[in-house]
C-alpha cells in the first residue's frame, strides 16, 4: 500500500501501510503535532510507538533542524523507567520518531476510568516515575512537563503489579515557536502541574520537576488537579500564591505540601527523595536513606539554595548559608539608598529649574545584546543585571540543555531601558538555525 495520499492533509496511515521501514498496525492516539501509531519495525521485527509529524510542520526547515537535534538529546537518556527513543527519520517529506512501545494507558486516563488510586498504589507508581526523573536529572536535563498524560502505566497480565514509565509525546513548544501557533489545550493541561518559577520564567532545575511530581501525586490520590475549576490565569495565580491543597485522608499531606513548596529550597532535593518519603508515609515508617542531590549540570540546583531535611516528611528547618546576613545587608543598603536619594534630591532640585533644557539622563537598565550567545550565558548576564528571563522555542521532547541553545533575539530588544526585575523573553534555537 502506498504512503502517498494517506498522510497528506492530515489523513491517517491505514493499517498494513509500510512507512519508513515500519508496518502500521493501528492508531494509538492523536495530538496537536501528529499521530502516534503502533507499528512493527520490519528490520528488527519488534513493535514500536511511531509518531508521524503533521505535514505542514515537517515542511518548515527550522522545525526540521530542531527535530533532528532534539531527537539526539532525548535519545541520550537510558533508564528502565524512561520510554526509550529508538530513532528518527524522514520518509517522503514526513518526519517520524520511533519509541519503545509500552502496552497500557497513561496515568490520566487510568484515573479518569478507575477513579483515585489507593495511597500505596499511587506511591508505588510515583516512585517508579521518580526513578526515571532522577536519571533525566543526573544527565543534566530538566523534563519541564511532568504530568499524568506523560506517565504510561503498563498492562500486566501476570499479576496485579504494574510498572510506570516516564515519557513525553508532546511537541507543543516547537509548534508554537516554529509555526506561530498557540496550543491552548496543552498550556492549560500543563499549568495544572507547573511550578511557580516556571510560570514566572525564572531559572528551573530538578526541583521544578519535583513540584510537578507532587502535583501528579495529589491528582493520583484525589482524582483532581491541585487547583480545579479555574481559568488558566487563576490556576497560575494559585500556584504562585495559595498553599498546596490537602489530599484525601491526609496520609500524604506533609509529603505533598513539601513537594509543592513555593520556594524550591524547601522542596525535596530529588525526585527519588519525594518517592521514598511518600512510600514511608503510607507505611507509617521512617525514611532511612539520607536526602541527596542527584542532578548535574544545568539541572542541578545552585548550592546555596539546597536544604536537606533530617525528617524527609517535613519541610527542612536548616537555615540556608548566608541567607539572614544577606537580608540584613539588603535592608541596610535600602535604607542608605533612600537617605541618599532624599539628600541628592534636595541638592539638585534648584539647579534643575535653570537646566531644564538639558537632555535627561536615561534611567533603568539597558537590555544587553544577547543574539548569538549560548542560552546559559545569556541567562547569567541578565541575572547579573537584576533582570529575569524566559524562553520561547526550545525543547521538542520536554527537556532542555541551555548550553546547547543560542539566543536568536530578545524582547524587549537590545538597548531598551527597563526596570529591575523585568522579564526579558529570549527566542532560542539551535546554533546555526537562527
Amino acid at each position: 500500500m502506498s504512503v502517498e495520499g494517506t498522510t497528506r492533509g492530515g489523513a491517517q496511515l491505514a493499517a498494513g501501510t509500510e512507512f519508513g521501514g515500519f508496518r502500521i498496525e493501528r492508531t494509538l492516539g492523536h495530538g496537536g503535532m501528529g499521530i502516534v501509531y503502533l507499528a512493527r519495525e520490519l528490520r528488527l521485527d519488534r513493535l514500536v510507538a511511531l509518531k508521524v509529524i503533521r505535514p505542514e510542520l515537517a515542511g518548515e526547515e527550522s522545525f526540521r533542524a530542531r527535530f533532528r537535534s532534539e531527537t539526539l538529546t532525548a535519545a541520550s537518556v537510558e533508564h528502565p523507567r524512561v520510554v526509550t527513543i529508538f530513532g528518527a527519520g524522514e520518509r517522503e517529506g514526513l518526519l517520524y520518531v520511533s519509541m519503545r512501545y509500552v502496552e497500557g494507558r497513561d496515568l490520566g486516563r487510568l484515573i479518569s476510568a478507575d477513579g483515585p488510586l489507593a495511597p500505596d498504589r499511587a506511591t508505588t507508581l510515583i516512585t517508579q516515575v521518580a526513578d526515571g526523573l532522577d536519571a533525566v536529572h543526573a544527565g543534566g536535563l530538566v523534563h519541564r512537563d511532568v504530568k499524568p498524560a506523560n506517565v504510561i502505566v503498563e498492562r500486566n497480565r501476570v499479576n496485579a503489579e504494574r510498572a510506570a514509565f516516564l515519557t513525553d509525546f508532546g511537541l507543543a513548544k516547537a509548534m508554537a515557536s516554529t509555526a506561530g501557533l498557540t496550543a491552548t489545550g496543552e498550556v492549560i493541561g500543563s499549568v495544572d502541574y507547573m511550578a511557580p518559577e516556571q510560570i514566572e520564567g525564572r531559572r528551573v532545575d530538578a526541583r521544578t520537576d519535583v513540584y510537578a511530581l507532587g502535583c501528579v501525586l495529589f491528582h493520583a490520590v484525589t482524582g483532581k488537579v491541585p487547583f480545579p475549576e479555574r481559568e488558566s490565569s487563576a490556576k497560575m495565580w494559585a500556584h504562585l500564591n495559595e498553599p498546596p491543597p490537602a489530599a484525601a485522608g491526609r496520609v500524604l499531606d506533609l509529603v505533598i505540601r513539601r513537594a509543592m513548596a513555593k520556594d524550591p529550597s524547601r522542596r525535596f532535593p530529588s525526585a527519588g527523595d519525594l518517592g521514598r518519603a511518600a512510600v514511608a508515609a503510607t507505611r507509617g515508617e521512617a525514611v532511612t536513606e539520607p536526602e541527596h542531590v542527584v542532578a548535574s549540570g544545568d539541572a542541578a540546583p545552585l548550592p546555596e539554595t539546597v536544604r536537606l531535611s533530617r525528617d524527609p516528611t517535613l519541610p527542612p528547618t536548616d537555615p540556608l548559608p548566608r541567607r539572614r546576613k544577606r537580608r540584613r545587608w539588603v535592608w541596610a543598603l535600602a535604607v542608605l539608598a533612600v537617605i541618599a536619594a532624599l539628600g541628592v534630591g534636595a541638592v539638585i532640585s534648584v539647579p534643575k529649574l535653570s537646566d531644564s533644557g538639558k537632555t535627561p539622563v536615561p534611567t533603568g537598565i539597558a537590555v544587553p545584546s544577547l543574539a548569538g550567545q549560548p542560552l546559559d550565558v545569556a541567562e547569567q548576564r541578565l541575572d547579573a543585571l537584576g533582570l529575569r528571563s524566559t524562553e520561547e522555542g526550545g525543547g521538542i521532547f520536554g527537556i532542555l540543555l541551555p548550553s546547547e541553545w543560542n539566543v536568536c533575539q530578545t524582547s524587549p530588544g537590545p538597548g531598551t531601558r527597563v526596570r529591575r526585575g523585568t522579564t526579558v523573553s529570549l527566542l532560542i534555537d539551535r546554533p546555526g538555525v537562527c
